[in-house]
Order: C-alpha cells, then structure tokens, then sequence
C-alpha cells in the first residue's frame, strides 16, 4: 500500500511538470509570433511609405517636363517669327477685322524696327474707325496692351459724313496759286510763298492739291521734298479722289505721326493717313491701290 501511494506521488509529479513545461513552450511561442507580428506590420509600413514616396517623385517629374515644354515650345515660335511674318499675320488680322476696306500695306520704313503690330477702335462700327500702327523690336500682337505705352509712327482713319459736301468739306483741301512760281518738273509748276516764319510751296495734280511746309527759322527748304514727291507720283498711283485731296508734308525731321498727312473723299466718306515720314506717307496712300 505504502509503495503504491509513493508511486502515485511520483506520478502525479511528472504530469505537474510537464503541464508547466507546456504552459512556458505556448507563451513562449505566442511572443514570438506577436513579434513576428509587429515586425510584418513594420515591414508594411516600410512598404507603403516607399510607394507613398515613389509615387511623389512621379507625379513631380511629369509637372517639371510639362514647364519646360511649354517654356520651349514658347521659345521655338518666338525664334521662328520674322518681321515678314508678323507683317503677315498682322495686316491679315486687320484685314479680317475691317474686311471690304483698302487698308494700307506699306507701314514700315528703314529707319524703323522690323516688326511691324496695330492698335485699333471697335470693329462694331466699319463705317468710322481708326488704325494706329507701331514699329517694335520684337513681335506683339493686334490690340496688345503693350501697346499703350508706345509710339505710333502712322494711322489710318475712315470717318464717314452724311453728304458728299459735308465730306469734302472735311478734306479742308488748299489751293493756293499765288507766290514765286518753281518748276518741279515733269511738267508741274510749283507756287512758293512764306507766312509766320514758315514758307509754303503748293502744287496741284489731278484732283489732288499738295503742299510742303519749311521752317525758315530751321533753316529748311521745301522745294527738295516737293520735287522728290512729285518724282514718285510719275511711277505711283495715288488713288482718285471722288472728288476732292488733300496732301500736307513737312520738310522738317520729326518722329510725330501726325507730322504728314494725305486725306480724300470718296463720296461721303474720308480716308485719312499719317505718318511721321513725309516720302512714306505717300508710299502708304498708294498701298491702298494694291
């Protein structure tokens, strides 16, 4: 009996210590896959960070290539514009604006820039309107802002009257025989006379009547512009006045737009050119025949 309960002890021993060395084994291995939990959670975290990453870096680089795209694309239609070309697109784009109106298509002058850019008044009204035309160093567009800060060097007006004498009357055309005649040649006799420190050499072709005026106090002469235009006009067709023209040069250098002026009627409507080049504004006029 005594051995058989020494026996049971020991029995009942054994299975005490191998419950707790099952016990220790299980937390053991629950740590162990807590930590190899937080470390796939780690390792997780790493890998979304990396894409967040990744995916930063490519969303920045396409903005970066489109800037410097248009940047070049910019750059390439700035290098590919000409002075002829902004010419083009400049005398076009009044031509569409104003269409059925002989606008004026030689502006320029070598004297001037190159790039040749316009301003005008509403379109709305084709009957009255006004064009002011600039000389730049560079291309700007038809009716830029830009341009309220420069200087035009020529304009074109279409102003229109409700008769034929109110429009004539508008030209305020000036015949003037009087004074020491001079021989302009081809024919055409000049009359010369001086007022208020000024003198004045008139002349008539056609329907047209032209002066140049001189300053005496400058020392100028009006008879070298005078001949010189009358020179031009015998390879040059000014258009014909319906009925009467008026065109005013001024020996003098200036860089004032309104320095020279041509003006004719063409029934109840008057056209208008200026230009600060007394040869030029001629030249201007007879662009409007072509």
């Amino acid at each position: 009996m005594k051995k058989k309960f020494i026996y049971s002890f020991i029995l009942l021993a054994g299975l005490t210590l191998a419950a707790c060395g099952g016990k220790g084994k299980t937390v053991e291995s629950s740590t162990t896959a807590k930590s190899t939990e937080k470390t796939s959670q780690t390792t997780t975290t790493t890998s979304k960070t990396t894409t967040k990453s990744s995916t930063s870096q490519s969303s920045t680089k396409p903005s970066s290539s489109e800037t410097k795209t248009s940047e070049s694309q910019s750059a390439v239609k700035s290098d590919n514009n000409t002075p002829a070309k902004q010419a083009d697109a400049v005398l076009n784009q009044l031509n569409k604006d104003f269409p059925n109106n002989q606008l004026p298509q030689a502006i320029l002058t070598s004297q001037t820039a190159e790039y040749l850019t316009a301003a005008t008044t509403s379109a709305a009204d084709q009957g009255n309107f006004r064009i002011l035309y600039y000389a730049e160093d560079h291309g700007i567009t038809v009716n830029n802002l830009a341009v309220n800060d420069l200087q035009p060097i020529a304009s074109f007006e279409k102003k229109s009257y409700g008769s034929n004498d109110e429009a004539a009357g508008a030209v305020n055309q000036i015949i003037d025989n009087g004074g020491r005649k001079i021989d302009l040649g081809y024919g055409i006799t000049g009359y010369q006379q001086g007022a208020a420190g000024s003198s004045f050499l008139t002349w008539q072709e056609g329907n047209w009547s032209m002066v140049v005026r001189a300053s005496n106090i400058g020392g100028e002469v009006a008879e070298p512009l005078a001949k010189e235009s009358v020179a031009y006009l015998e390879t040059a067709m000014l258009p014909a006045p319906q009925n009467v023209g008026q065109i005013s040069l001024t020996a003098s250098i200036s860089d004032s737009y309104q320095n020279n002026s041509v003006v004719w009627q063409k029934g109840t409507t008057v056209y208008t050119i200026q230009h600060f080049d007394a040869l030029q504004a001629l030249k201007m006029t007879v662009s409007t025949n072509q």
